[in-house]
Order: structure tokens, then sequence, then C-alpha cells
């Protein structure tokens, strides 16, 4: 995709200061977009030339008001990123009224509100997580079956649903991206690279939890250019649903490996008697292929390092 594909378009990303937001904003800033960043944290001090920060808490109509603005519509070309979100499962799982409100009650407040202010375009990233697990090697498709068996997975399955209700009748065209396993620089604590990173940097060996599961690790530029990539598509009514991966995985045991070469520490085992083992969640990438040309361009070797060095700086 050619920067000039985002010159002076008008994009708004909700949940701005968390890790995808971040990124996502940096790059739409260098590709000479104009920027609405909301979140109910401050702006940071290196904010881009070209992106306006407006502080809203968008669980009220108040801040929805606020951060969506009062005055004309949006023009017809604006694209709505959506990534405000409690997005560590773990935190859902701790409470889960909060994860369905924030998950999928604010999402849905959000489409109405920009169906109402004339918004057209928008783009919600959802999570390979809701997919069921899959025992027999394949990567899973679109069409793959998805099962709700935590808070966190529950409450994107509801989102997405409402969302693609609201395009089926309301005029929205929607884009629903769901992401493999993000990691990169500025990755939340808790994230399953983090964890080997945090353990690495510690001197120790990182023993994971579930070694032997086999995930699509995706490094956060790669989304960010595919995010791109399919919001310059041609608008369509309705809802297109695509998965955002690599289409290659990667057993958690390697990747603590390869993180513990780079940290200098004694690596961990990698046998079929680890815990997880025979577990994959690896996503089948060729629609977004398809559509917009996209191929992750880091390998994991190379991400797993841009990462570490991020971290240890």
């Amino acid at each position: 995709m050619n920067d000039l594909d985002w010159q002076n378009r008008p994009v708004i990303i909700t949940g701005a200061a968390g890790f995808l937001g971040r990124h996502l904003f940096a790059a739409l800033a260098k590709a000479g977009a104009r920027v609405l960043a909301l979140d109910q944290a401050a702006p940071p001090e290196d904010l881009p030339n070209g992106v306006e920060w407006r502080q809203a808490d968008l669980m009220s109509p108040q801040g929805m008001a606020q951060g969506l603005g009062q005055g004309p519509g949006p023009a017809v070309d604006t694209v709505l990123f959506h990534f405000a979100a409690l997005s560590m499962p773990v935190d859902c799982a701790r409470d889960p009224e909060r994860a369905r409100a924030l998950n999928a009650g604010m999402a849905m407040a959000l489409g109405r509100a920009w169906l109402e202010r004339g918004g057209r375009q928008m783009v919600f990233a959802s999570s390979a997580l809701v997919y069921a697990p899959v025992m027999d090697g394949g990567n899973i498709s679109e069409d793959g079956p998805v099962l709700g068996r935590n808070p966190y997975t529950e409450a994107k399955l509801a989102a997405e649903e409402g969302l693609s209700s609201l395009a089926a009748e309301g005029g929205l065209a929607l884009q629903i991206v769901r992401l493999s396993n993000v990691y990169g620089p500025g990755a939340h604590n808790g994230t399953v690279v983090l964890e080997a990173m945090q353990m690495a940097r510690a001197g120790q060996t990182p023993i994971m939890r579930r070694p032997g599961e086999e995930l699509d690790l995706l490094y956060v530029d790669d989304v960010t250019q595919g995010m791109l990539r399919l919001a310059a598509l041609e608008p369509e009514l309705g809802c297109r649903l695509v998965n955002l991966a690599t289409g290659v995985g990667w057993r958690v045991a390697r990747m603590a490996a390869e993180v513990s070469r780079l940290a200098g520490v004694a690596p961990p085992p990698d046998d079929e008697s680890q815990p997880g083992y025979g577990y994959r969640l690896v996503l089948d990438n060729s629609r977004l292929r398809r559509l917009t040309g996209w191929v992750p361009r880091t390998e994991v070797t190379e991400g797993l390092e841009r990462t570490w060095r991020a971290y240890v700086a």
C-alpha cells in the first residue's frame, strides 16, 4: 500500500493509548492521515503531528458525544477503528460484567452513535480466541466454528453479533478483524511473549504454562499494515469478516527458546509431554491476502528480536 492512499484522509481511533492504538495512529500519522485519537488516558508526550488527542469516556452518552463531536457529521470517507476494550482475558474473568459492558456494550453504543452521526465505515478489532480449538492441525478460516468459552470471548462474540446486525439494518460498512496472537514493542503484560521475556530478563529460563500450544504469532507492524489495507478497500455496506494472521504456527516452547537465546539464558524443555501439546490456534489468512494483497513481512525470529531490544532498552 502506498502512503499517499491516506494523505489527508480523516480517521478516528478509539483506545488510542492501547497497544494496537498507539502503533496504528503512528502509522497513519506517518502516512499523512488526519487522525482523531480517543482515549480516557492523557496524550503521550511524543504525539505525532497530524494527530488530535481527545480524552473521552465512551461508556457515557456525554463522553460519546465529546469523543465523536457535536458539529457537522464525519466526512463520507472517515474510517472509525474501534480498539477500546478490556483486552486481557484474565481481567475479563475477574469482572465478567465489566467485560461485557466494555467489550460488547460500548461497541454497540459506538456503532449506533456512529450511524446517527452519519458515519459509515467502521473497523472492529476482534480476536482469534473466539474460534473453537482445532486439534487436527489445520488452519481456521472465517467459517470455522466459534465458542464463547470465557467472559472475554463471550463479549467479543456478542459485539460481533450486535455490530453485524447494525450493519445489516442500518447502513454500516463494517469490517470485523479477528486478530491472531499479536506481539511487539509495548505489548501488554500477561501476553505470552511478554511473559517469556519477563522471565528471561530476570535471568530465568522461561517456563511457560502451556508450552506445547501452537499459536499464530503476528508482529504488530504487520497488524497495522493489514488494518490499513483493509480500511483502504472500497467500502461495502454490511459486514465483512476477515482473519488477520500469519497462517504459520509456532509452539510456545519454541518461542520461549528463541527468547532464551536472545537473553542468554538456558532454554526450556520442548517435547510432547509438555502441557498444551496438540492445541493449535492458527488462522487461515487467504481471504485477507485475496482482498488486499497483504502478506506478513516480519518473521517471528526478527519480530522477537525487535521486541526484545525494545523491552530491555
